[in-house]
């Protein structure tokens, strides 16, 4: 045996074989390749550009979705068109048909009775020679009914006179600032960094926000239909509190009816400057948080979700409170 390997040894082709693995460790020796040893870094890094593009794609699609309610929606609708229609019939036709047919006589039925009474007031102011009032007081009295006569057939064009002026309002609002400046999360610190928990904590709020926003969405279209209802409703019954109007003892009840309507109709404003100033102000607190430095992972997750959130339940409660502001705007 140890002959074999004697003369194995001396062979010449174990010499050359022996040669060139000797050369070959000395050349991977002399260029070594690089080793991929952070291999959790690189998953770490992996696993929070997903994180990070996720919470971004929630809150980015919550603002995209409100801003569907604003100019495109019934907000900036004719007076003609604010709920559509089923077939040739709106509800536009169906409450000026109540308007023509149903409530109008009624309105002219209070006028005549106000135009009574107004007339016994003045036989009444008779001296007590029996004579007959001035000329003056019976020609006042005879354009007063005719006014208020005119006002009362043209109540429901009124009205929509008055809608229309307010959508002109919501047009320019619409020209000057669009339907919301776009949300971008590009400059907030913490969905930049690179921390698990932080993300991790951003997008367990990220997703109970998609639930309030959407809430939000649904709120601020009921209180923009309930809105174009009651302005409809409100014109349809409008020859009855501008018939109260003429009389000294009902005036207020007109009056109030009035500043009800143009608030119903402002509403629409308020409702509009709410949806387009919710990105703005989203950005004002990406500003915010911008070059905050992340102390707790977990806290500095939730601090700019949990501002998101409250600013979506404080959406909710703007939009819910629009009408009452805007009765507050007209005085109460």
């Amino acid at each position: 045996m140890a002959a074999f390997l004697k003369q194995t040894a001396a062979g010449r082709g174990f010499a050359m074989a022996f040669s060139a693995t000797a050369l070959l460790c000395a050349l991977l020796l002399a260029c070594p390749s690089p080793a991929f040893a952070d291999i959790a870094g690189d998953i770490n890094a992996w696993l929070c550009g997903i994180l990070r593009d996720t919470c971004n794609w929630i809150f980015s699609s919550q603002a995209d979705m409100l801003k569907t309610i604003g100019a495109g929606g019934v907000l900036s609708s004719g007076f003609d068109q604010m709920l559509g229609h089923a077939g040739t019939v709106t509800m536009y036709d169906v409450v000026r048909g109540v308007w023509q047919h149903a409530i109008l006589p009624i309105g002219c039925g209070m006028l005549s009775f106000v135009f009574t009474v107004q007339l016994i007031k003045v036989s009444q102011r008779m001296d007590g020679n029996a004579t007959m009032p001035g000329v003056k007081e019976v020609v006042f009295m005879l354009v007063f009914f005719a006014v208020f006569l005119f006002l009362i057939q043209n109540s429901f064009d009124l009205m929509a006179a008055v809608y229309e002026v307010v959508r002109l309002a919501i047009d320019r609002v619409v020209g000057l600032f669009g339907q919301g400046m776009p949300l971008d999360l590009s400059a907030v610190s913490i969905t930049t960094t690179d921390d698990v928990a932080a993300l991790i904590a951003m997008l367990v709020v990220a997703l109970v926000s998609w639930l309030v926003v959407i809430v939000a969405y649904v709120v601020a279209l009921v209180v923009s239909w309930a809105r174009a209802i009651q302005i409809y409703i409100m014109a349809a019954f409008s020859p009855i509190p501008l018939a109260l109007t003429s009389l000294d003892e009902t005036r207020q009840m007109g009056v109030g009816y009035l500043k009800n309507f143009v608030a119903v109709c402002l509403a629409g404003v308020i409702i509009l400057v709410l949806l387009v100033s919710f990105p703005i102000v989203l950005g004002g607190l990406n500003a915010a948080g911008a070059g905050v430095p992340v102390v707790d992972s977990i806290v500095g997750g939730l601090s700019y979700a949990l501002q998101y959130l409250a600013m979506c339940v404080l959406l909710i409660l703007s939009l819910v409170k629009s009408g009452s502001w805007a009765r507050d705007i007209m005085g109460g």
